[in-house]
């Protein structure tokens, strides 16, 4: 085969790629166009114990329960999801807006970083945008379980699930994600419509899935 041949056969398969819903896509994606968000509540212990305190993320060294803190909002599409989308201008975060989620995102890093990546996506500006995800995240009632760990806790997945779902009877399990890292809890994700209605989770989330048969989940204690 021809190397002009063999060139063209590769540019069209990339081109294919980044037409997927794939985040790397070169083109831009379109502020407002999505299917579904993803509510992200992050454990914090498991974030702390690894690149939170070697970036000396404030959240870490924040003098409060560390439980689940919010994470993020995250637009999807039914297969993938969009990105850093352009919305005209540069993104921008009022002090005030990064001021008034401190309490349940301590980091002022996570705030704009989770504007500009995920929030431009929303077709939301920033006060909008941190209304909605505030709203999501104050509908979730946590586990007892999970309210005041003493000391870490071995759980599967499924437990976890569960936990949630009779914290939370108006969810049912396609509607909840449990993901982990380095064989520990990472955070729980909650799948909802753009009409804020709780709805099943997309491919995305089944693929993130944690598929070990236990976890550790880390205590939630002040630093």
């Amino acid at each position: 085969m021809g190397a002009a041949k063999l060139f063209g056969l590769c540019a069209v398969s990339v081109a294919a790629m980044l037409t997927l819903g794939h985040p790397g896509r070169a083109k831009p994606y379109r502020a407002g166009q999505f299917d579904y968000y993803v509510l992200v509540l992050g454990w914090s212990p498991t974030y702390c114990a690894a690149e939170g305190r070697a970036r000396h993320d404030q959240a870490c060294r924040a003098a409060r329960d560390r439980a689940f803190t919010l994470h993020g909002l995250w637009p999807q599409y039914e297969r993938g999801w969009p990105q850093d989308c352009d919305i005209g201008k540069r993104p921008w975060v009022p002090q005030q807006v990064i001021e008034a989620m401190r309490d349940i995102m301590p980091s002022k890093n996570l705030v704009i970083h989770e504007y500009r990546e995920h929030g431009t996506c929303s077709g939301l500006d920033p006060r909008r945008y941190f209304g909605v995800a505030r709203d999501l995240y104050q509908r979730i009632s946590v586990p007892p379980r999970f309210a005041d760990t003493e000391g870490p806790l071995l759980l599967s997945p499924q437990e976890i699930e569960t936990d949630f779902l009779k914290a939370n009877p108006w969810l049912d399990a396609s509607m909840i994600s449990v993901t982990c890292r380095d064989q520990a809890l990472l955070d729980v994700r909650v799948c909802f419509g753009r009409d804020l209605r709780p709805r099943s989770c997309g491919p995305n989330e089944a693929r993130r899935d944690c598929r070990l048969s236990r976890m550790t989940v880390p205590p939630a204690s002040s630093p």
